[in-house]
Formats: C-alpha cells, sequence, structure tokens
C-alpha cells in the first residue's frame, strides 16, 4: 500500500488533503509547470506598470489550481506569460522540462501545439466550421502529416467525451454557449496536453450550464493527468479546485484550506 511520506516532506499546500489517494499522487509528481521569480512590466501612456511581481508557482499532473483576485490585479497577465503570448520582464518558466524564455514565436507555437491547451472565455470557435472541424483543426495544425482518418477519429472522439457526438457536423451558431464552450474544451483537449490554461471559461455561461462544464473540465483533466490552470472571479468555482491561489496588485499567494 502507498503510505503518505513524512509530514515534513511535503509542501504545505498538500498537508490538509492527503487523505486523497489522487492529490498523494499529485503531491509525489514532478511538476507539469515550474515559474520562478517572475516580473512582467508594460508600458501604457508613457507610464511603465509593473504587473506580476516576483511570481513564483508550481503545477502538478492532475492538479486543479485556481487563481482568483479582482479585475487588474494580473490573473490574465500571469496566464499570457505562462503560455508564452507573453514574454516576462524577467524570470523562467518551464512546462513540461522545457525552458520557454527566449523561444521564437515559431518555436513557442510549434510547442503550445504539443503541450497546452487554451479555454477562452469567448469560445473563439471558427464560425465557418463545423464542431467536428473546429476541433480537427487544432490536430491538423499540430502534425500536418496526420492522416485525414486519424484526425477525423480522435476529433470524434474528443466531442463524444464532452456528450456532443451528436453535434459534430453543426456550425458555431446552431449550438447554444453551452455547447460552443464543450467544443472550446474538446478543441483544447484533443491534443492530451500536459497543461489546460482556462481563463473564466464560465464567463459567459448561465450557473447551471458552467457547472457542467466545469464538471466535464476537472473530470477530463484529472482523468487524463493534465494540470489545470483556471482563472475566475467567482469564489464557488473556486472552492471545486485542489488549492487555491490569490493575486492582488502582482502578487500571487496561497489562500488557506478551509
Amino acid at each position: 500500500a502507498l503510505r503518505p511520506p513524512p509530514k515534513n516532506l511535503i509542501p504545505p499546500r498538500f498537508t490538509l488533503s492527503l487523505s486523497h489517494p489522487r492529490l498523494l499522487r499529485c503531491a509525489m509528481s514532478a511538476p507539469v509547470a515550474v515559474a520562478r521569480g517572475l516580473n512582467l512590466h508594460l508600458k501604457s501612456g508613457g507610464q511603465r506598470l509593473h504587473i506580476l511581481k516576483d511570481v513564483s508557482l508550481e503545477l502538478l499532473p492532475g492538479e486543479v489550481t485556481a487563481v482568483v483576485g479582482p479585475s487588474g490585479s494580473g490573473k490574465t497577465s500571469l496566464l499570457m506569460v505562462l503560455s508564452g503570448l507573453e514574454q516576462a520582464s524577467s524570470g523562467s518558466v518551464t512546462i513540461d522540462g522545457t525552458e520557454i524564455a527566449g523561444m521564437d514565436e515559431d518555436r513557442l507555437a510549434i510547442f503550445r501545439r504539443r503541450a497546452l491547451g487554451i479555454l477562452f472565455q469567448n469560445f473563439h470557435l471558427i464560425p465557418s466550421l463545423t464542431a467536428l472541424e473546429n476541433v480537427a483543426l487544432t490536430l491538423e495544425i499540430a502534425d500536418p502529416a496526420m492522416p485525414w482518418s486519424t484526425v477525423r477519429d480522435r476529433a470524434a472522439q474528443a466531442l463524444a467525451d464532452v456528450g456532443l457526438a451528436q453535434r459534430a457536423g453543426h456550425l458555431p451558431s446552431a449550438l447554444s454557449g453551452g455547447e460552443q464552450q464543450r467544443v472550446g474544451l474538446a478543441r483544447a483537449m484533443v491534443g492530451g496536453p500536459k497543461l489546460l490554461l482556462a481563463d473564466e471559461p464560465t464567463g459567459n455561461l448561465d450557473q447551471e450550464t458552467g457547472a457542467h462544464v466545469i464538471e466535464l473540465m476537472f473530470a477530463l483533466a484529472r482523468e487524463r493527468g493534465t494540470s489545470i490552470l483556471l482563472i475566475t472571479h467567482d469564489p464557488g468555482l473556486a472552492t471545486k479546485a485542489d488549492r487555491q491561489l490569490r493575486m492582488n496588485e502582482g502578487h500571487l499567494s496561497a489562500v488557506a484550506a478551509a
């Protein structure tokens, strides 16, 4: 039987949760993502703004981490830096063992296709493509040599995993908001990412629909060992995560477990 390691070897964020076998496995796993000493400066209106202030964190396989905080506190900027869509002014980001600082845009794009999934608040589906084609496009871009039959089958399975097998041939305009976000989730997960970055994924959904999308997202990620970083304004949603962090004026800190 797997026995918990001595408490003095356990990171503080896990000491209240080791009775759960899955969280124990998370605690003993190598991090999917590690950020160290991140600082981000941006210019606005002639002023130099300090957006992220010495931010460090680790994200583990199968772990859901929620980041909460007021608007303008730096939550989305953190997500942008972790995805390589914004370059930090200083500090380092390592994802799946690869340091992304210094990569050019082409290498970053290739890396994102392999290691990351991103779920947006506003869905960002291509309106002229069906649900199946929107999901398939991710695989086609990631591996242009993949046979269409393989792409089609994997995309169809990803839609089935989110309960949309019967909607594969529909355009986004024929889908509800919840269905569009589930297509977005299928698209984000179809490539088997190590890290899923979700930026207010329920922000445009009603409470019941949003709860269903979150349940699907958490279940898929935990089943596959994907780490989730969830940006949210919703305190109730944040409590469903394994761990909560708070961003305030560019500083990131832990939220004490209840």
